[in-house]
């Protein structure tokens, strides 16, 4: 199976911290901010800010890594790896709460809408209020994102003229497993590492603490429990899917037509997994495709260097 050496663990390391010490010091940027959730992904970018943060001193550069704790219905345990995080790889650690905002939000203004029902059952019937409970589950976690993004990261990385660092690997982007406008970031130094099959022993190299690279995936977010309960596979699963059905032609952002003649992976796993996570996978595209900008050209507008005024 595929496995990263060390040598070349050690270069996508020296190289990420590299680029994040470059940007910064070319950018007039001192502070890095990481939402530190205890999990890996963000330990793992707090040992990148570390590693950025030692080579700007030995280039005069002050840069600094932050770690924000942002509980919000979280688990305990969650507070607790997160700070061990922090305190690892030596960033300066601001704590906010958001329980109480989260609450006040969501019953006094989201909530179960019943004018959101009424138009689903108008334009749907009760064929489009199906999946309504899990569908609420979801659109609870991405509050709880977005209160993180707009009174936590993106906050202080504005107070302090920051920037922050985003927390998609791979595999979650391409199974579209984070939240639009919540989890995204300013500089992507994980987003093309694969979480499965290299983030591990990338965390590994950094010295992420055991207890941290051993716990249960798990988005924080109350929605299920832990990310291979969400995705139907874990994360090396996934990985080797993906790769596999990549290779064999398919495009991750590509027709749905895709999932009428899967090709033959050589995968040994379950026809239904891989048809569901390329199903997940397509269905997700809009995600990373972002926002759509129609040109002037599709609008049948004249284009500006042709206008006469």
């Amino acid at each position: 199976m595929y496995k990263l050496t060390e040598e070349e663990i050690e270069n996508i390391v020296n190289k990420g911290a590299e680029s994040l010490c470059d940007y910064c010091i070319e950018s007039g940027i001192h502070h890095v901010i990481t939402g530190s959730s205890g999990g890996l992904d963000s330990a793992v970018k707090l040992g990148f800010a570390q590693r950025a943060a030692q080579l700007a001193e030995k280039k005069d550069f002050n840069l600094t890594s932050v770690g924000l704790i942002m509980p919000c219905h979280s688990k305990p345990e969650a507070e607790r790896l997160g700070r061990k995080a922090i305190r690892k790889f030596n960033a300066e650690e601001i704590y906010l709460d958001f329980t109480d905002l989260f609450e006040f939000a969501y019953q006094n203004v989201v909530s179960d809408n019943i004018q959101i029902k009424r138009i689903l059952e108008r334009t749907g019937g009760q064929q489009a209020l199906k999946n309504w409970n899990w569908a609420k589950k979801i659109a609870q976690g991405n509050i709880k994102a977005r209160l993180r993004m707009t009174f936590g990261t993106y906050h202080v990385a504005r107070m302090m003229e920051g920037i922050v660092l985003s927390t998609d690997n791979l595999s979650e982007f391409w199974m579209a497993f984070w939240t639009l406008h919540g989890d995204v970031g300013d500089f992507g130094i994980i987003q093309n590492i694969l979480k499965g099959l290299e983030l591990y022993d990338i965390a590994r190299f950094l010295d992420v603490p055991r207890e941290i690279i051993d716990a249960k995936s798990d988005d924080g977010l109350d929605v299920s429990g832990g990310d291979e309960n969400q995705l139907g596979a874990d994360y090396s699963t996934i990985d080797q899917i993906m790769i596999k059905l990549i290779q064999a032609g398919f495009d991750p952002d590509g027709s749905a037509n895709q999932l009428e003649n899967l090709s033959e992976i050589g995968i040994n796993c379950e026809p239904k997994i891989i048809y569901n996570l390329a199903k997940r996978c397509l269905s997700g595209s809009f995600k990373r495709k972002g926002s759509i900008v129609l040109s002037r050209q599709a609008l049948g507008l004249t284009p500006i260097d042709k206008l006469k005024l």
